[in-house]
């Protein structure tokens, strides 16, 4: 009866093994891209791991096969020149304008004595108003004066919803209360934050920052950017992380001209971009460092850039304890720790502000800080410097 069952538990392993011996190279074709970038000179041995293995083919390609017997995929290879960016770790302000105005939600409200809701079932949480009677909204408080000076006429509202542009029609209503005009909406069109510069690019003159996009915390979705600025910030207080809660730096970001550094162009799932201007530019004129790709980036040994301490950026210990080259979530290429003594006395790992670090090793900016793990602060993810610069706007 033993024997019985151990043969069973051998046949299951083996037909385990069958399964994914024929089921591999689909997977993997479906997950691996077809396209990667290699810097001149370097080795092809690190693109995948044992058991995978990679072997050169023609035209630059390489054909990847399971334990160097079971041919997988063939991959396209772009061998490109060795690019240099400044690695920058400076504390930023963010602050972005929408592309319209952002529906949070409709709010009833008092009108000749009734209860009235003018855009209940017309605008929906997450639409984006662009345009009232064909005038463009620059902001909240011009749609509010809009509808105040409608005396009560039906408006053509343009609305951009999910990717559809559409135009409803709303009769504003009197709120007795207030003594106007009213739609019934809760609204915003801007965002703030702190966060941390990446690297500037002085070739491009691109800069990349927090690693991650800007997301509405109302609507849980990557905001459309119309304008945004980056400027210096003082940190006022440090909130340090715990288990299960996010730690966060608090600062003061002061929107006047003299702090101002750059303006925004994108926001992006990979981070946010743009351009820096000649007060900027002068701030980071540290030398540029080599990026390093994906194969090039291995476990072990780093560290990372802030000025979390004061105006200095200084230079904190980290273990990258994972690599997971090529993944399809981009922002989660790789796991760190945070190692460093006097930094984890500060903030008990990464806190929310850190987004954007950049993240150093064998003296090459490999990429970037930008998710906290909750139940354990010390440790986090890093996104390839190499997917924030394909990210860019060139």
């Amino acid at each position: 009866m033993r024997q019985k069952k151990q043969y069973k538990k051998l046949l299951c392993g083996l037909s385990l093994l069958i399964c994914l011996l024929i089921g591999s190279p689909f997977i993997f074709s479906y997950v691996f891209p077809n396209h990667i970038q290699l810097a001149q000179g370097s080795s092809y041995e690190k693109v995948v791991d044992w058991p995978l293995c990679a072997k050169k083919a023609m035209d630059d390609n390489l054909q990847i096969s399971l334990l160097g017997y079971i041919p997988l995929k063939t991959v396209n290879v772009d061998v490109v020149k060795p690019k240099a960016v400044v690695p920058c770790g400076q504390l930023i302000g963010v602050k972005v304008e929408s592309e319209g105005i952002c529906v949070l939600g409709t709010s009833p409200f008092t009108s000749e004595e009734i209860e009235v809701s003018p855009c209940k079932n017309k605008l929906f949480k997450g639409d984006m108003i662009l345009k009232v009677e064909k005038v463009e909204i620059e902001s909240k408080e011009h749609l509010k004066e809009l509808v105040e000076a409608s005396n009560g006429e039906a408006l053509m509202v343009e609305v951009k919803r999910k990717d559809e542009i559409l135009e409803v029609s709303i009769r504003p209503a009197y709120c007795e209360s207030e003594s106007v005009y009213k739609l019934g909406l809760w609204v915003k069109d801007s965002a703030q934050g702190i966060g941390t510069l990446t690297y500037y690019d002085p070739e491009s003159k691109v800069f990349g920052a927090l690693g991650h996009g800007i997301n509405d915390t109302d609507l849980k979705k990557l905001l459309p950017v119309k304008t945004g600025e980056v400027t210096k910030t003082a940190i006022t207080a440090i909130h340090k992380g715990e288990k299960g809660e996010p730690g966060e730096l608090k600062g003061i970001i002061e929107y006047t001209p003299k702090n101002i550094l750059g303006s925004i162009a994108n926001n992006t799932a990979l981070g946010i971009f743009g351009s820096l201007n000649r007060r900027g530019e002068n701030l980071f004129k540290n030398s540029a460092m080599p990026i390093a790709y994906q194969n090039e980036i291995v476990e072990g040994e780093a560290c990372i850039l802030s000025n979390i301490l004061g105006n200095e950026v200084r230079s904190y210990e980290v273990m990258i304890k994972k690599v997971s080259r090529y993944t399809t979530e981009p922002a989660k290429g790789m796991v760190i720790q945070i190692t460093d003594p006097t930094l984890l006395e500060m903030t008990n790992g990464i806190i929310q502000g850190m987004s954007g670090s950049p993240i150093l090793q064998n003296g090459k900016i490999v990429g970037a800080v930008t998710h906290v793990f909750i139940q354990d602060p010390t440790k986090g993810y890093g996104i390839f410097i190499e997917n924030m610069i394909n990210n860019e706007i060139k």
